[in-house]
């Protein structure tokens, strides 16, 4: 069925024909009964809906009359909970992933009232939940029942576990009769948990916190409930028109906001906006607010206002025509391991890498993601022709969270440690009580050389742009560069390197310039690219103030003691910097190197130092018209602050636009000093 499912999603919704729709019918029934029952889906949800859509597409061009798409039902095989009946059947919403859809919708909803007067409409923004639906039933202000999904008629009776979750209201103000309809939540931090204590006891490991929220819901045993720390977040309610007409309520804003009063925790995020503009213009700007929550959501949906004004609107077949779901780009696909390169990098440790088959997630081709060290694949069970779930990991790194559970993957080759270095073949060793594995040669690798010359000329080292890690091969299998000095020297090989095919005048020329740039540096910078092992950042700012000029050379003369004393510094890191500047080869290397760079701000430290914002740290939030965030960073770090990307007790200042939105909020609550651009560069 995974291979089915995968042809149909990669064909052209065009390209199907008649004969395709019983074969979806059927995929459908399959995947939902997976995904709603055994929690164990093996596709992701944005597959489920290319798949929902296409047989959607199919049904309406070839006018079926029993449309599977219009009943939206999962067969349950077995259930240890009670079935009940529910008094208001479930909507779904149509889906919506972009701006032209969001504008379309808006016509759509004006176009089908009344109204001549009406041309625009006031809406609500809330939280896209897809986890799993309960409805708690309240008699005399007592919580009495909870129901959640078993298929569409009738529901399973889990009140017993209900009652453990912290968030849940047990008695309210509200005496009359109140059917409040809520999503189930696990916090991220807690899916975390779960999974590691679950690969430690050789447990159930789940695929999403979706899947562990669903679970752990309908456990038998109520106390593994309540050990889940669940969440619950009040959304609608099934008698909702009962109550909006005794609470004398026109807008569906005050329906929700009446909740919150009666003590239901609701959407964070909760919020009417008069028009479609402000409601997109809202959609862009919500990765700010993304960022600070601590669990899935897969979008936003926007709901007229005007209750009155649903009925005119109108229904389709399966969703109202009154609101829609905006859906966030795919975080989450499936794809499948190729095969695995065993990766060395500038730490000398060995990292496998899986080679995968493209995929695109949120915009970007997918070929390989890291799988962290050999400790970490062995929990997993990652095996070389496995399909796997994929996410990119804060929009950037791309991520395996897990394994797609089939009969036959007990077949599959394991994912084993090198014996060998995979690039100069010396045997390999494995660190004492650590997980990781690494190749002992310092001198001599290429691998090694590589990395730590592609480490020095990127963004956290040296910062040359024009500079990629497949010139540093090149030039360092040409002779043309065969250490960090020769990066600077670079200029002396320009006829050579225009030789070479593809490298035409401007660009050698625009890389010599950035190269000549980068010779004016801090001595941070410096002591980053140098690629000393686990020296970071932070590392580099303890120790930089240890360095002194002595006969034009940067003298160290400390002891791991001393090292020991400064905040951060531990035995091995400490260890690893006496290591680096006893040695004779990075002496002379560092002093050649002396004789090309520009070191800014060491004389001028003690100066640095007198900054208010010395040792503190910063969050910056929106942009600003004459600096990027980048540049202010930069100009943050120079005086020995620290960026951090959002808010939190711990931060000092936040830099903040006219618009700062919920960072600005959270940082009044916590009663962080929030400061504007003119305070932060004059006192600099």
């Amino acid at each position: 069925m995974l291979e089915l499912s995968k042809k149909y999603i990669k064909t052209d919704k065009n390209d199907l024909i008649e004969s395709d729709i019983e074969k979806l019918q059927s995929l459908i029934s399959y995947h939902s009964d997976l995904y709603y029952n055994k929690d164990e889906p093996i596709i992701s949800d944005n597959e489920y809906d290319n798949l929902f859509k296409k047989l959607e597409f199919l049904e309406k061009k070839f006018w079926i009359k029993n449309k599977q798409t219009s009943l939206i039902w999962a067969e349950i095989l077995e259930s240890t909970f009670e079935k009940v009946k529910h008094s208001r059947p479930m909507i779904s919403l149509d889906n919506t992933y972009n701006e032209e859809d969001l504008n379309d919708f808006d016509e759509r909803v004006i176009k089908n009232i009344d109204d001549n007067n009406i041309w625009n409409i006031e809406y609500c923004l809330e939280f896209k939940f897809d986890w799993l639906w309960v409805e708690l039933i309240y008699k005399n202000g007592e919580l009495v029942q909870a129901i959640t999904r078993w298929n569409w008629v009738e529901w399973e009776d889990v009140t017993v576990n209900v009652m453990q979750i912290e968030n849940i209201p047990k008695k309210i103000s509200y005496l009359e009769h109140l059917e409040v309809r809520w999503e189930v939540v696990m916090p991220n931090s807690v899916f975390s948990e779960l999974n590691e204590n679950a690969k430690i006891e050789g447990t159930k490991i789940f695929s999403n916190p979706r899947n562990a929220a669903s679970w752990s819901l309908r456990m038998k045993d109520s106390s593994v409930t309540k050990k889940r720390k669940l969440k619950f977040f009040a959304y609608d309610l099934a008698n909702f028109e009962d109550f909006r007409k005794k609470e004398k309520i026109e807008f569906y804003y005050d329906v929700i906001k009446d909740l919150e009063k009666y003590g239901f925790e609701i959407s964070s995020y909760f919020k009417k906006l008069n028009w479609i503009w402000e409601v997109i213009n809202a959609i862009n700007n919500f990765w700010q607010v993304k960022k600070t929550i601590d669990f899935d959501i897969d979008g936003l949906v926007i709901k007229v206002n005007d209750i009155s004004l649903w009925e005119e609107i109108g229904w389709t077949e399966h969703h109202p025509r009154y609101a829609i779901a905006y859906k966030f780009p795919a975080e989450i696909l499936t794809t499948k391991i190729i095969s695995v390169d065993h990766s060395i990098w500038k730490t000398w440790t060995i990292t496998p890498v899986a080679n995968l088959e493209p995929i695109n997630i949120s915009g970007v081709i997918v070929k390989r993601a890291t799988l962290h060290n050999y400790e970490e694949v062995e929990k997993l069970d990652v095996r070389i022709g496995d399909s796997v779930f994929i996410k990119r990991a804060g929009e950037v790194i791309p991520k395996i969270i897990s394994v797609v559970n089939i009969e036959w993957r007990e077949k599959l080759e394991k994912i084993l440690p090198p014996i060998y270095c995979p690039s100069c073949e010396t045997l390999v060793k494995k660190d004492i009580d650590k997980v990781r594995y690494y190749c002992p040669n310092e001198v001599d690798c290429p691998a090694k050389h590589s990395e730590k010359l592609t480490f020095a000329v990127w963004k956290w080292g040296f910062d040359i742009d024009w500079f990629w890690e497949k010139q540093v091969e090149l030039f360092l299998e040409l002779w043309i560069i065969h250490n960090i000095v020769d990066i600077f020297r670079i200029k002396e090989k320009k006829d050579e390197i225009l030789t070479l095919e593809w490298f035409k005048e401007k660009s050698v020329s625009n890389l010599i310039a950035w190269v000549e740039e980068a010779k004016k540096m801090d001595i941070v910078t410096l002591l980053m690219a140098l690629s000393i092992p686990w020296v970071g950042k932070k590392t580099a700012k303890t120790i930089s103030c240890l360095f002194k000029w002595e006969n034009d050379l940067l003298s160290f003369d400390y002891t791991l003691d001393d090292l020991e004393e400064l905040e951060d510094i531990g035995p091995e890191i400490g260890q690893n910097v006496i290591d680096y500047f006893s040695n004779d080869a990075h002496k002379r290397v560092l002093s050649e190197l002396l004789n090309y760079i520009e070191l800014k701000y060491f004389e001028e430290k003690v100066i640095v130092w007198n900054s208010i914002f010395n040792g503190k740290t910063m969050c910056i939030t929106w942009s600003f018209e004459w600096f990027s965030r980048d540049e202010l960073v930069k100009k943050l770090e120079e005086v020995w602050g620290s960026f951090v990307s959002s808010v939190s007790k711990n931060t000092d200042f936040l830099l903040a636009w006219e618009k700062a939105w919920s960072k600005k909020e959270k940082a009044e609550k916590l009663k962080i000093e929030i400061i504007d651009l003119t305070f932060f560069l004059n006192n600099l």
